[in-house]
């Protein structure tokens, strides 16, 4: 018994798929997820003579308003049953 359609109609959708599928997902990847896994210069990072640059503290905030405090629940009465 022999296949109603050429070997081709049915495969060649499905490479074509498949290698559409692959090109378009390294694609994405390289574009969004690549650049979070770069690796650092890891020369750069052991150079005396140019140190990581200071973090500074965090500003004070000189008229800052005040928090107030919030208060504490009041105990609920117990129930009784019905």
């Amino acid at each position: 018994m022999t296949s109603r359609y050429h070997p081709d109609v049915i495969w060649g959708p499905f490479v074509l798929a498949l290698v559409l599928g692959l090109v378009i997902s390294a694609g994405l990847y390289f574009a969004y997820l690549w650049p979070g896994v770069e690796p650092e210069d890891l020369e750069d990072l052991d150079d005396p003579a140019n140190p990581a640059p200071e973090v500074p503290d965090a500003p004070k905030v000189p008229n800052a308003p005040k928090v107030p405090k919030v208060p504490k629940m009041p105990k609920m009465p117990k129930m009784r049953d019905a």
